[in-house]
């Protein structure tokens, strides 16, 4: 796990006792058991203990590659005040390999470490506490610089560490030769606490370069918890706002993480309480933004189906978008529609998210065990779903509905043995998505998928705005082209007629075109039989579809053999019958018929070869796709075509049910058409009529359509009993005062009339 963790001390213990540099050195190097140099080397005594993995130095030649020696010189002459080693320690990311890691160690030595001689050692063992890999590094360097003295001839051991060579009165630097005899300066940026942070920051960011080189999404960060704290509330990130929101966690040593003691135990059960406050946030968080991001998709497909139904209104397309107005109105649309499309491949998403997480931190062999398993369940899944939607042929064709019942035994077997798969490989599958759930691992995982889901806030936040502003453009839009039809009340007896037949006429148009849709539809719907045939085909890779071109080609050239043979026939019957009187006439005549027999004979010879060579491919084709694995994959073939024809399919019977409902209204509207037009001459032709209803039911009056307006009246005066109490009759000679109507209360009247009244002042 990448946490950051970054230690520099010297050789003074707490109370200001001295750590011999030589037995540090060895407990770090491992070399003899007795030192600190042993347990970062893991040699001598400590070289059962096989956690030092790599070591590296850069050290003068008179130390003979020996960091011990090196350092026991800096214990000899260094002097009695002065530091004689510094170390620092620095956690690595468990994620990456030694290479990786490498990589991170000499990238910080070559910026920070480069002018020391120095020794380091990679360890990794797991962590007394967490229990989890941790490889970490102790880089063991002295003070004292490489200088150019150092770097053109190098200084003894008695030398090197003795007091740098001050200038003499009048120098601003002391002299080559001064320098040579006295020992390599210090470097004081090692005391500078602004130098020190600026360390810390060069460590993180150092880590967090090769971490996303590497493709792992986690970071480290170097600052405080209460700094993290305060960025995580200015960007508005609660999740991490809360998590931060805690107490560091006290600093244990090696041996007293051994130990059983108050503080390792109680820095166990600290890191207990904020991994389950981790991942109680974590989940919370997760609602939050699966909410946020479902509510964003919906806007988004309002945004996308408005526009959809406008683009395909008869208004839009009448409208003239050469208009300045509604031509810009229309670019801003189309404009926010493409922004919308660019912005939706941005967004990682939860299901993104967990397959990253996936990939960074499982091996690729289980990865790759969770994405066939995965693909496996969803295979089985569309099966069952698709088995449950196949629609069995209609008719008695019995082809058909053999095929049918090959394709649903060919999906039921392969349902049955994905079932088998599943069950089998179930345990390994949970036990896999168990690794995830390691609290050391789901600790990162967890921190991933925030940071990633995150970054998607922007993206949805912007998907909204534009949505809304989509759906508001398209809305005035439409209230620019689609001008506002005033209802008409009123109607004359011959309008009633006029609206009648218009019905009649639109619904004969109707049924005229769903008869077409549904025709067209019939010859895209794919029937059992056709799609076995077509999954046999494919099976073979397309060798029944060029063995079919070739007997058209057969069936062809035989029917032009057979009309050669008629011809020669007819020939030959003329050769006999003719009366010769020229011998050189009849021998050349019959030179050229006997040449054709024989050509013509050549070729019957020719297309019998080939109709047994068609024959026995086609054999040959059959036997192939008669085998069981060959059965079971034409099946599911056949069912993948049914399922991508179900479309198609389920159109065609919606279609044939919309053709029968409208010829049903067909018929029903030539029935009333015919008797209104029958008593039509007998109307009073100055009479006007409207639709009266009670008092109490006037608002629903009001939102009836003009159609359904003169259906009522329609009825009313075809006699029907409960629309003549719901019509009003004039003679149309004082409609603007309202007062001829009959069927009218007087208090109807008089309301008319005041609102007219109000309106025309």
């Amino acid at each position: 796990m990448a946490t950051y963790h970054l230690r520099i001390k010297d050789d003074t213990k707490s109370g200001g006792k001295r750590i011999s540099a030589k037995k540090h050195v060895n407990y770090i190097l491992r070399e003899d058991g007795k030192s600190h140099a042993d347990y970062i080397n893991r040699e001598g005594a400590q070289s059962d203990r096989n956690d030092c993995i790599f070591k590296r130095s850069q050290l003068p030649k008179w130390a003979k590659g020996s960091a011990q020696k090196f350092f026991s010189a800096a214990t000899r002459y260094e002097d009695k005040g002065n530091v004689r080693y510094r170390e620092i320690e620095l956690s690595l990311p468990n994620e990456l390999s030694l290479e990786q890691n490498l990589e991170i160690v000499s990238k910080f030595i070559a910026e920070h470490l480069s002018s020391h001689y120095y020794a380091y050692a990679i360890h990794e063992k797991a962590g007394e506490l967490s229990g989890e890999r941790h490889p970490h590094v102790h880089i063991m360097f002295s003070e004292r610089m490489i200088d150019d003295v150092e770097k053109m001839s190098e200084r003894p051991a008695c030398k090197y560490f003795r007091r740098a060579a001050k200038p003499l009165k009048g120098e601003r630097v002391a002299s080559f030769e001064r320098r040579r005899e006295h020992g390599a300066p210090k470097d004081k940026k090692w005391h500078n606490k602004k130098y020190l942070y600026e360390i810390r920051a060069d460590f993180a960011r150092i880590q967090n370069e090769v971490l996303a080189r590497n493709g792992f999404s986690i970071r480290v960060n170097h600052r405080s918890l209460k700094a993290q704290q305060a960025e995580a509330e200015k960007h508005g990130d609660d999740f991490a706002s809360n998590l931060y929101k805690r107490i560091p966690e006290s600093y244990i040593g090696v041996i007293q993480a051994h130990e059983d003691n108050e503080l390792s135990n109680g820095v166990k059960r600290y890191r207990e309480i904020i991994q389950s406050k981790q991942h109680s946030l974590f989940q919370d968080d997760m609602r939050k933004k699966t909410a946020q991001e479902e509510e964003t998709k919906f806007l988004v497909r309002q945004a996308e189906r408005a526009w959809l139904f406008l683009s395909n209104s008869p208004a839009y397309k009448a409208a003239n978008l050469e208009d300045e107005t509604l031509k810009k109105l229309n670019q801003v649309i189309l404009s926010g529609l493409a922004r919308i499309q660019k912005l939706k491949r941005r967004i990682v998403g939860f299901l993104g998210a967990r397959e990253h997480v996936r990939k960074e931190y499982l091996p690729a062999t289980d990865h790759q065990f969770l994405l066939d398993y995965e693909s496996k369940m969803k295979q089985c899944e569309d099966l069952e779903r698709l088995s449950k939607e196949l629609i069995p042929p209609t008719g008695n064709y019995s082809e058909n509905l053999q095929a049918f019942q090959t394709i649903k035994r060919g999906v039921e077997k392969k349902i049955s043995d994905l079932r088998s798969f599943l069950a089998q490989n179930n345990p390994q599958y949970w036990a896999i998505l168990g690794k995830l759930e390691e609290p050391y691992r789901r600790k990162n995982v967890e921190l991933v998928m925030h940071r990633l889901l995150q970054n998607d806030l922007d993206v949805l936040w912007e998907l909204k705005k534009t949505s809304t502003a989509v759906l508001k453009n398209v809305d005035a839009l439409r209230a620019k082209i689609e001008v506002p039809k005033m209802p008409k009340t009123i109607f004359t007896a011959r309008e009633v007629r006029d609206h009648l037949f218009e019905q009649y006429r639109s619904l004969k148009n109707q049924r005229e075109e769903a008869i077409d849709i549904c025709n067209s539809l019939m010859l895209k719907r794919i029937f059992p039989s056709e799609a076995m045939n077509i999954a046999k085909n494919f099976f073979v890779h397309d060798r029944f579809k060029k063995l079919h071109i070739e007997r058209e080609q057969y069936e062809k050239a035989l029917a032009n053999y057979e009309r050669e043979k008629l011809e020669i026939r007819e020939r030959e019957l003329l050769f006999q019958n003719r009366k010769w009187t020229n011998q050189s006439e009849k021998f050349q005549a019959q030179y050229y018929l006997t040449k054709a027999k024989i050509n013509l004979e050549e070729t019957g010879r020719r297309l019998s070869h080939i109709k047994i060579r068609l024959d026995n491919e086609l054999t040959r084709l059959e036997n192939l796709c008669q085998t069981k694995e060959a059965q079971e994959e034409i099946a599911l073939l056949a069912a993948d075509i049914l399922h991508k024809n179900l479309k198609f399919a389920q159109e065609y019977e919606t279609a044939k049910k919309l053709v029968a409902d409208l010829s049903e209204k067909l018929q029903e509207a030539k029935k009333r058409f015919n008797a209104f037009d029958d008593g039509y001459r007998r109307l009073k032709q100055n009479r006007v009529y409207r639709v009266i209803q009670p008092e109490s039911n006037s608002s629903k009056t009001s939102a009836l359509k003009e159609n359904e307006l003169v259906a009522i009246i329609a009825d009313a005066l075809l006699g029907e009993p409960y629309a003549v109490q719901l019509v009003a009759f004039s003679s149309g000679n004082n409609l603007e005062m309202e007062k001829d109507w009959e069927m009218m209360t007087e208090s109807d009247k008089d309301e008319i009339i005041r609102k007219k009244i109000i309106r025309e002042l």
